[in-house]
């Protein structure tokens, strides 16, 4: 494969759709050929200047709709069927829909491909917990006795909009005994994935204009989300406290909305102090702004307990708070949901018998009882002392390895510490020796809405066996101190 047929993208904000669409163009204008052997995906990576992982996706697509094949050992290659067939039933959409387009659909379409693409996250597995200590044994189990014991009293509970009750009786057990969240099971709003939890609240309450502020660094998904909602979008910064307070309080307008995780905060771990969580709450109700409590990643705690909700300490009802089980059970189930005010319970159900009325029943039948069993709290406490170790392991190898040439920044939850490197490094050198020493490493600049900081890497910690977890740390150092030696 001749990589100049990529030139195109070399002056373009690359994607994996840009490189799918590239490689098809290729392949119907005879420019590559049935058999043709297409170069790897860690050259093309190097060619344009991107992840690995955009250029596996869009492998993945192309093989998906039959363009390529691939064989381990021989590479990958042209189709020969779709090649001869591309170009006599490819069509000629001419149809004008950019000129159907809303104001959401605009929005969306000016918003950073870089940000709104996660694939450059696959390498991390998007935090979920790893296979080996997910309780799949008794997921199969469960998910079995649901599928025989389905009745239909259970389509029933199917019409209640918020999700299936039994297992919003059983979050609101969860959430009081792990969290000391009281609320009814009526407040709970059952989704699939943070964002389909998000987007309801922000469509229903949020105006056009509207102010919301974020964390920087921060949850890209969620800052892109407002955006393209309409709002406009301020951050504030985080220290070793979580939210710095005083910039919220000093800023010249008064937010409608604030959306901050104050229990892990992402990507930096740290947890909100409790006495920054009661000054928060007390600005946010002389300003009358609402506040959006993303709970994500809050199970994990090494050396301090969890500080309370900010649902659980307000006094005024102004905090929508979400939570999703996606982190400790994915694959199993993607599950998220939301815990409402009183006083919106109308509204979102009208929403929802408009909008998204429809769920998986056996899905949440299985999560019910897997909750009820108790199979999600020990599933919690075996993998918290599983990541205790791991994580206390890589942090001692990295710093007595590394010494002066890394910093391990200073949190107390999460499932990956924060780590910056000094000297003359480049950030792929950097990703380049992690990955070749088996660690699981990604840089933290898309979290940033501005001003990222250099060299800064997340570093998975929870896939990783305690007995392998320094010779990686040492087969790293290494690199990196060759590469040193080498420069000098």
């Amino acid at each position: 494969m001749n990589l100049s047929i990529l030139n195109e993208l070399k002056d373009t904000r690359v994607t994996a759709e840009s490189i799918h669409g590239a490689i098809e163009t290729a392949i119907a204008k005879g420019g590559l050929k049935p058999g043709d052997k297409l170069a790897s995906t860690r050259d093309i990576a190097l060619y344009l200047g991107v992840s690995r992982t955009t250029v596996v996706k869009a492998f993945e697509t192309l093989t998906s709709q039959g363009f390529i094949k691939c064989s381990q050992g021989a590479g990958t290659w042209v189709s020969e069927a779709k090649a001869s067939s591309t170009t006599s039933n490819e069509k000629n959409e001419s149809y004008p829909w950019q000129e159907r387009f809303n104001g959401l659909a605009h929005s969306l379409s000016t918003l950073s491909a870089e940000t709104v693409e996660a694939s450059d996250f696959d390498e991390m597995n998007f935090g979920s917990a790893p296979l080996d200590l997910v309780p799949v044994k008794q997921w199969r189990t469960i998910l079995q006795k649901a599928s025989d014991n389905i009745k239909e009293a259970d389509f029933r509970d199917n019409q209640e909009v918020f999700g299936y009750r039994p297992l919003r009786e059983a979050i609101a057990g969860f959430l009081r005994r792990s969290k000391g969240i009281v609320c009814e099971p009526e407040q709970i709003v059952l989704g699939s994935g943070v964002q389909s939890v998000i987007s309801p609240a922000f469509l229903l309450l949020a105006r056009p204009g509207d102010l919301i502020v974020c964390e920087n660094p921060g949850f890209y998904g969620a800052r892109e989300q407002f955006l393209s909602l309409g709002a406009d979008v301020e951050t504030v910064g985080v220290d070793e406290n979580g939210l710095m307070v005083d910039e919220l309080e000093n800023l010249p307008r008064s937010p409608q909305w604030l959306y901050v995780a104050p229990s892990c905060q992402e990507p930096t771990g740290v947890t909100l102090s409790l006495e920054r969580r009661n000054r928060l709450l007390s600005i946010c109700q002389t300003r009358r702004t609402a506040i959006l409590e993303d709970d994500w990643d809050s199970e994990f705690h090494y050396g301090q307990n969890a500080a309370p909700s900010l649902f659980s300490l307000d006094t005024s009802g102004s905090v929508i708070y979400f939570y999703s089980f996606w982190r400790l059970l994915y694959p199993l189930v993607s599950v998220s949901f939301l815990v409402i005010p009183k006083g919106l319970i109308e509204v979102f159900q009208s929403y929802k018998n408009v909008w998204d009325r429809q769920f998986t029943l056996v899905e949440h039948h299985a999560l019910t009882e897997l909750i009820n069993e108790g199979h999600v709290e020990n599933h919690i406490r075996r993998t918290w002392k599983r990541y205790r170790k791991r994580r206390q392991s890589l942090i001692f190898s990295l710093k007595s390895r590394l010494r002066e040439n890394i910093e391990i920044v200073s949190s107390s939850t999460g499932m990956h510490v924060l780590a910056r490197f000094n000297g003359s490094h480049t950030a792929a050198r950097i990703e380049s020796c992690a990955r070749q020493a088996g660690l699981t490493i990604a840089g933290t600049a898309p979290f940033y809405a501005h001003s990222p900081r250099p060299n800064e890497f997340m570093i998975r910690f929870t896939d990783i066996p305690e007995d392998e977890l320094d010779g990686r740390a040492l087969a790293f150092s290494e690199a990196i101190a060759g590469d040193r030696q080498r420069s000098d």
